[in-house]
């Protein structure tokens, strides 16, 4: 008995011994000895991915790395085993064909299943490969002039209700949220696109309106997950148990969702069959993403693109990534014009002048040429890009080298967008909305100046991973914003601020003139409250 009692401390000092040595020998290793330790960056950083992980569950991991930029530099290590590096031309390596990198394990986190990949989670380099060839075939630009009706039918409902708001003794219409009333609008024409419907959302009487929030519960909860110490873990027990017991116990709301999509897809896809068996049979077919993804070739090998399954998959993406980043933009676009009715009214001038009637709003370079709303876009998407942190990539075998630094294999290296579009070193007076700065000769704006900030643009990202409907959002963007203005005037609503920032809020959230975005990977917002006065 007296053995037994003097093993059991001994026993339990050994292994106490043991953790503590693995602790400190990790933590020296992290700190001086770990192929990124010559990076700079904050302690607790450096030694653990808690801190990165905090911020993602904040919503403020953009802000984070901004204010890490600001402190270190362009170079600077943000978790031990990853590396920002905010340059255009590590942006450009990084993310084209010559990075040797893949999408991080973050990625696995997020599919419903193992099997339900697609286009933007999958992380294998092949199967991406062959996915995106497929997918460009719904973005060629046959397929974008189809989709334009849908745009414009939809753009037109909405623009008729937004005015319905308003009283026939009133000027203007009651304060609306243009966070909520673009979403509606934005997912209503992603479902026509898709799924064969508009989902109306936009509508008084809709049903479905639950439904973008029920999207961003999903993010606010999976995003964090995906960045947390206990991903990889997360990773491992999806194939072996974990999806199914996520699917029994998914909200009701989320299970609703999924059958409407569901119901949606055999429609739309027994409606396809239907044409392709009896093509004289109708004399109409509607030429959607839908009709080109389904018929689409894969043109390396020549065989079908997409299984049903896997165009199920693409049809859900396209309809929540293209809802949710043109609606960011979108929703700041009617923030920045409320507080600076010059910049409106210059823009509606422009449009006034370009085009005889609203119905002439149009694709094509008459359109195109409108330089002064496509500065505006690009100063929206610059101050609020739709994925504001540092999309995740890792090293393949070989390692990689940007900016003359050698990265190993394993290494998570990236750019961290918003940071980089808030680089004084590349905007000047970063937090000032600023159309002038994409146009030489306005501003004092320089051609050296216009040069320097289109190469730190990187609201679409870029490469084989960059956003494949950077086209469609272009157009959609294009219509919505002219047509908005030349229907209304965008007025500010005096009794709410919403959607801006609070001069006694915490750093970064602290300039009221500054439209505010929560990270969830997408830009989450609310707001901004304004009034729509008929334009004369």
């Amino acid at each position: 008995m007296a053995v037994q009692s003097l093993v059991y401390p001994n026993l339990f000092v050994l292994g106490f011994s043991v953790v503590i040595a693995y602790v400190l020998g990790t933590a020296i290793y992290r700190l001086y000895f770990h192929p990124l330790a010559r990076y700079p960056g904050p302690f607790w950083a450096r030694l653990s991915s808690i801190p990165s992980w905090w911020h993602t569950k904040n919503q403020d991991r953009h802000l984070w790395l901004l204010s890490l930029q600001q402190k270190y530099g362009n170079e600077f290590r943000h978790r031990p085993d990853g590396v920002c590096i905010n340059t255009p031309s590590a942006y450009k390596h990084i993310f084209g064909p010559k990075g040797n990198v893949k999408k991080s394990e973050y990625y696995q986190v997020w599919p419903r299943t193992v099997d339900t990949l697609n286009t933007w989670n999958c992380t294998a380099i092949s199967v991406h490969a062959r996915k995106r060839r497929v997918l460009n075939y719904a973005f060629s630009e046959a397929a974008l002039r189809e989709a334009e009706v849908f745009i414009h039918s939809n753009v037109n409902r909405w623009l008729d209700l937004l005015g319905q708001q308003r009283k026939p003794e009133d000027d203007c219409t009651a304060p609306l949220n243009m966070a909520d009333n673009v979403t509606y609008l934005v997912f209503d024409i992603l479902g026509d696109l898709c799924f064969g419907k508009s989902f109306d959302m936009k509508e008084p009487d809709s049903e479905l309106r639950h439904v973008p929030e029920i999207m961003i519960q999903f993010m606010e909860i999976l995003n964090p997950m995906a960045w947390s110490p206990w991903a990889s873990i997360w990773v491992w027990f999806k194939p072996r148990g974990l999806d199914n017991l996520l699917a029994a116990y998914s909200p009701p709301a989320v299970k609703n969702w999924e059958a409407f999509v569901e119901d949606c897809l055999e429609k739309r896809t027994q409606k396809q069959k239907e044409i392709e068996e009896n093509p004289e049979a109708t004399t109409e077919v509607r030429k959607d993403f839908f009709h080109w993804l389904f018929k689409a070739v894969d043109p390396e090998t020549g065989e079908r693109g997409y299984s049903l399954s896997e165009l199920y998959a693409e049809c859900e993406l396209l309809t929540i990534a293209g809802s949710d980043t043109t609606a960011i933009v979108i929703s700041a676009m009617f923030f920045y014009l409320a507080r600076n009715p010059e910049v409106q009214a210059r823009l509606a001038k422009e449009i006034k002048a370009t085009f005889s009637t609203y119905d002439d709003i149009k694709s094509g370079s008459t359109l195109q040429s409108c330089d002064y709303l496509t500065a505006i876009l690009y100063e929206c998407l610059r101050m609020a890009p739709p994925v504001s942190a540092e999309p995740s990539r890792e090293v393949l075998r070989g390692g990689t080298t940007v900016d003359g630094k050698y990265f190993p294999e394993g290494s998570l290296v990236s750019t961290a967008l918003w940071a980089m579009q808030y680089n004084e070193r590349y905007y000047a007076d970063p937090l000032k909305f600023q159309p002038e700065r994409w146009i030489i000769g306005e501003g004092g704006s320089t051609a050296e100046s216009v040069a320097l900030a289109e190469s730190a643009f990187c609201a679409f990202s870029t490469g084989s991973r960059g956003c494949v409907g950077k086209n469609m959002a272009w157009l959609e963007m294009r219509i919505v914003l002219a047509k908005t203005i030349w229907r209304y005037e965008i007025i500010q609503d005096p009794t709410n601020d919403l959607g801006g920032g609070d001069p006694k809020g915490r750093p970064g959230r602290q300039v009221k003139d500054q439209y505010q975005t929560y990270e969830i990977f997408v830009s989450n917002r609310k707001g901004p409250m304004v009034l729509l006065k008929d334009r004369v």
